[in-house]
């Protein structure tokens, strides 16, 4: 019987070439689009190890499920707590109190193993951008770890009742897992993406591979090619996947069953894939692996909270190498010697629970505190309570994708006894401007009605990214606005340079729909006013304005500079343009009135804070705009 704790020179390559990609997809998005995968590669290699260690034992007559989760604190914790300490330690000195708070409750997340159900519960619309939670990439562990609490002890109940099952089991219960996924994917793909049972199937491979539930591999040159198959597989992956497929489902079969590939066909002795991966760089890499994971995104995000804006490629490489060289005193000092220690199951497990009771209390703190807003002078907290400062009817007044607001339910602003002559029509870039817009027309005795969706720009026939029901909605509000003869006046207001990152294909397609939109409504005897591009700034703005308090700098410097807003915005105004002068429309451009001749600034002295986030203007910024135009 082969050893399950022998060392294999050709899974620290694969993990290599699980995290690299990982690595390089977080640090240069456009450099590996399918990178991600690395971490279902990492979830084949975790359930093969695990499954082949208890299984071996279970033949022995020696599981003990008391010594496999010591092997895991003794594994997991050690890494993991210096992050989270790190993190934690460097958030204190960082971060305004919002985005302390979400920190340690993530923090408390990843100590109890469901992170991944806190992320899947912030992964909405405006629940900050992923890149700045320096936390999220604990989501995975969180996946393995809600998998081993299940796992074992499944798979000591079949061992002793229905041994002769164990391979059918894991083959029923990897397709399922997968059917769940696929299903998932098409009802709520972030849930898809982060709960344990639509991921299962991927660890389930790795077991089938452990307990050897697939057909023996034959001859050496079967092995050779099934291992060149295998590095093949996942290669295609790491180019052809994206973060634009959905994902998981399908799409993760090729990775998963190309390092399971790898992993069968260097069972018995090495194949051609896994000479190759033994090259000894790779298992350097391969050995740093999981201190690697660990560090590399908490790295890139204060990356991103130190320079305020998206990282450069020097930048970004330079916080790889920062990633790397803790990575290597993480393993050389703490991950290392840790595995090495030889003490009773007792202490270990009391240890681990102190060290999950210590670090929660101290997140716990942070959280109940708030923050512990009062690191921050009164301006500060001003500055930061800019984050609220939204629609507070985005709920009942804005559809979203899957809650689309019929048009009589629609809600209107202003005099409550005025019937509305003034329609916002937009994506979410609208939501606070007819909050605004509402208040000005109360006092002519007027009401604006809102027409707002998110991610869904008023853009005839235009495909939105990830909303593919756009388009048939944008049809119906066209119907329904030119049928409604109270509406006399429709303001049109899209995130244009949410969309500038687009094809050139895509950025001709939105501004060609807006085009028939102003065109259509204009046909229909409707007056149009078009809202020019609103600036979007570097970094989310309230916390940007407060980390410049707290390191002593003049909020009222922080921006998006003129000249880059300038060479955004000259395709879509010079669009715009053109279609006031075919459709006599009337124009509000943000820029004359939010910029100055160097920055678009996200705070002025007399107005407030301009954002709440990185690019939707605050009620205090749509009230600043308003107050210079005519409605």
């Amino acid at each position: 019987m082969a050893d399950a704790h022998r060392f294999r020179r050709d899974i620290q390559g694969l993990r290599a070439l699980a995290v690299l990609p990982v690595v390089l997809f977080h640090a240069f998005p456009e450099s590996l689009p399918g990178g991600f995968v690395g971490v279902d590669i990492f979830f084949v290699i975790s359930g093969y190890l695990i499954t082949r260690i208890l299984h071996q034992e279970l033949q022995e007559g020696r599981f003990s499920v008391a010594s496999f989760y010591v092997r895991r604190i003794k594994r997991l914790f050690p890494a993991l707590y210096l992050m989270l300490a790190a993190s934690m330690l460097i958030g204190l000195i960082m971060l305004p109190p919002a985005e302390l708070r979400e920190l340690a409750r993530t923090c408390l997340a990843t100590i109890g193993f469901f992170a991944n159900f806190l992320f899947y519960n912030l992964s909405g619309y405006f629940d900050g951008q992923s890149e700045l939670k320096p936390l999220l990439h604990t989501w995975s562990l969180a996946v393995e770890e809600q998998f081993y609490l299940v796992f074992p002890l499944a798979l000591l109940a079949i061992w002793r009742w229905r041994p002769a099952w164990l391979s059918a089991l894991l083959w029923i219960a990897a397709g399922l897992s997968l059917a769940w996924s696929v299903r998932e994917l098409g009802v709520d793909p972030s849930r898809a993406f982060y709960y344990p049972w639509p991921r299962a199937f991927e660890l389930l491979i790795g077991a089938i591979v452990a307990v050897g539930a697939h057909p023996k591999i034959g001859s050496g040159q079967v092995r050779d090619g099934l291992s060149l198959l295998g590095l093949a597989l996942i290669g295609a992956s790491l180019m052809l996947l994206s973060e634009d497929r959905p994902f998981p489902g399908l799409a993760a079969l090729a990775p998963c069953i190309g390092a399971a590939l790898v992993i069968a066909t260097g069972e018995e002795e090495e194949a051609l894939a896994g000479r190759m991966l033994g090259f000894a760089p790779l298992v350097l890499i391969g050995s740093l692996s999981y201190s690697l994971y660990l560090w590399h995104w908490p790295a890139l995000v204060f990356g991103r909270y130190i320079a305020l804006r998206p990282l450069t490629a020097p930048e970004a490489t330079a916080a790889v190498l920062v990633a790397f060289a803790l990575a290597w005193a993480s393993w050389r000092y703490v991950e290392r010697p840790v595995l090495q220690w030889r003490l009773p199951h007792r202490p270990v497990l009391i240890g681990g629970a102190a060290t999950m009771a210590v670090f929660a209390a101290a997140a716990a703190i942070v959280v109940l505190g708030n923050g512990l807003p009062q690191r921050l002078d009164p301006l500060g907290r001003t500055l930061v309570a800019a984050a609220r400062d939204n629609s507070g009817y985005r709920g009942a007044c804005h559809s979203e994708e899957h809650d689309v607001i019929a048009y009589d339910r629609l809600c209107a602003f202003g005099d409550r006894r005025a019937t509305p002559s003034v329609a916002v029509w937009g994506d979410s870039f609208g939501a606070e401007l007819v909050v605004a817009m509402g208040e000005k027309l109360a006092s002519e005795r007027r009401s604006v009605l809102q027409i707002t969706a998110s991610g869904c720009p008023p853009s005839l026939g235009y495909a939105a990214p990830h909303r593919p029901a756009c388009s048939t909605y944008n049809d119906e509000r066209l119907r329904e606005l030119r049928g409604d003869p109270r509406i006399r006046e429709i303001v049109l207001v899209v995130n244009y340079l949410g969309f500038m990152n687009d094809s050139p294909a895509r950025q001709a397609a939105l501004l060609d729909g807006v085009e028939r939109s102003a065109l259509a409504l204009h046909a229909a005897g409707k007056e149009v006013t078009l809202v020019y591009t609103i600036p979007r700034m570097p970094f989310v703005a309230p916390t940007a304005l407060a980390m410049e308090r707290l390191r002593g700098g003049d909020p009222a410097g922080f921006g998006q500079s003129r000249a880059d807003f300038d060479r955004g915005d000259a395709l879509v105004s010079a669009r715009l343009d053109r279609i006031a002068q075919e459709t006599g429309a009337a124009r509000i451009v943000p820029a004359q009135r939010l910029c100055g001749a160097r920055l678009c600034p996200a705070y002025l002295p007399g107005a407030g804070v301009l954002y709440f986030d990185h690019a939707h203007l605050s009620i205090a910024g749509a009230r600043y705009l308003l107050a210079g135009a005519r409605v």
